[in-house]
């Protein structure tokens, strides 16, 4: 093979100081010493591609990605920008994205030394990203909502103990992992789901746009009673996407909690949770909505 002339050198060395010089603009304090973020307990998970926490190399490689693709992500660069600046803020943390989409490779390079998890229920979707993207932690996870089930699902929850805070009388935080019985639990997601707290989700999936989609309910849910039973410090950052349709805004407010969304922008809203353990009672919705 001819060895490159010194135009492409020279083109291969601009490409890199390139997205060096954009790295380090994404990553303007508190991110840009890696070394010195501290460490995160490690998460349970099989070995092998898609386990190795994102480093610069991930951003480079993400920079690259964007820069020479004509496919862009799902969110506007106004809705990126809300939740870029909570990862910038809080990062390294632990990051739970309900959905595997074109910015899947952003959100886990935008995390460095913390740990990304992705959930998708489409297995050719599944199939066709991880093959492009082997380097991402993602599971194929399985819903059994519909979307035109979502108003019966909200008139009777409450009929259900197990959806509703504090219905079993004893105090306990709700459960997720297992709880069967809960119509709108996601109760056999794979168990890092459940081993570890979230300090940010991401629910932008699974599909709710046809009558026979999963719809987003159980995923709006879920997130709500994750971080309603958190243990450790700090609040849980919950972005939700599309709430342009119906059943993304009804299903928000009940669960999420107008009194916790701290932003807005385009289609996403954001909430800062905090755990029940130091919520005011008195600011609480009482029956009507026992979440907020």
């Amino acid at each position: 093979m001819k060895p490159p002339g010194r135009l492409a050198a020279a083109a291969a060395a601009a490409l890199l100081v390139a997205a060096s010089l954009l790295v380090a603009t994404l990553l303007t304090s508190p991110l840009p010493l890696l070394p010195l973020l501290p460490c995160l307990p490690a998460v349970t998970a099989p070995s092998g591609d898609g386990y190795a926490p994102p480093g610069l190399a991930a951003l480079a490689d993400a920079v690259l990605y964007y820069a020479t693709t004509p496919t862009v992500p799902q969110q506007s660069h106004a809705e990126i920008s809300l939740s870029l600046a909570v990862l910038r803020h809080r990062a390294p943390l632990r990051l739970l994205v309900f959905g595997l989409g074109h910015d899947s490779p952003l959100w886990h390079a935008l995390n460095p030394g913390g740990v990304t998890v992705f959930l998708e229920e489409d297995p050719e979707w599944y199939r066709i990203v991880r093959a492009q993207s082997p380097f991402l932690r993602a599971h194929l996870v399985r819903y059994r909502t519909r979307l035109d089930h979502a108003d019966i699902l909200f008139r009777s929850y409450k009929n259900f103990p197990s959806c509703v805070p504090g219905a079993d009388g004893d105090g306990a935080p709700l459960r997720v992992r297992a709880n069967a019985e809960c119509p709108l639990a996601l109760h056999n997601l794979p168990p890092e789901v459940y081993q570890n707290e979230w300090d940010m989700l991401m629910v932008d999936a699974p599909k709710g746009y046809f009558p026979s989609a999963p719809g987003r309910m159980a995923a709006i849910w879920t997130a709500a009673a994750m971080a309603r039973a958190r243990r450790g410090e700090g609040d849980t950052d919950v972005f939700l996407h599309d709430v342009d349709r119906r059943v993304e805004r009804m299903y928000a407010e009940e669960f999420l909690c107008e009194r916790f969304r701290v932003g807005a922008t385009g289609r996403l809203w954001h909430f800062r949770i905090p755990p029940v353990s130091r919520r005011n009672a008195t600011a609480a919705g009482g029956d009507k909505r026992p979440f907020c």
